[in-house]
């Protein structure tokens, strides 16, 4: 069996590992496309979804330098929002979705993520704004 080469090669060999349940296998292809592809964030994010099965601090390395790579990435700072939620770095979180809002402001559950943050920290008022405003954009859109 000849070794993949190029990207599309890879990401078909990411998808069918992935669809197998064999995560590992699926980080080690992804790492052979940021060694082809160093600066696409997509990889990264790729990565760290996986990564984030069994450490969330792995998986905001990635989101991390998704982030240096492109700035104004939603997907990362929304991922690595929840991530630094589930290790409970609840202020972390609340930036990241903060930057996440700031990017793409009427995107409903952008707000639902920021209030749950919020409520864990004790702030319900703002949770509450961030709920009313979520569903203020639920029935926009």
């Amino acid at each position: 069996m000849t070794e993949p080469k190029t990207i599309s090669e890879l990401m078909k060999l990411v998808m069918e590992e992935c669809k197998k349940g064999n995560i590992n296998n699926s980080i080690i292809y992804l790492n052979e496309a940021i060694e082809i592809e160093p600066n696409d964030a997509r990889f990264y994010i790729s990565r760290g979804c996986f990564k984030g099965t069994e450490s969330h601090e792995d998986a905001i390395e990635d989101y991390t330098k998704a982030i240096e790579i492109e700035p104004n990435n939603v997907f990362a700072y929304r991922l690595r929002g929840d991530s630094k939620r589930k290790l409970g770095d609840y202020q972390g979180a609340i930036n990241d979705y903060s930057k996440a809002i700031e990017i793409y402001p009427n995107k409903a559950y952008l707000y639902n993520y920021r209030a749950s943050a919020k409520r864990k920290l004790g702030d319900n008022e703002g949770a509450d704004e961030d709920d009313r405003k979520a569903e203020k954009l639920k029935n926009i859109f």
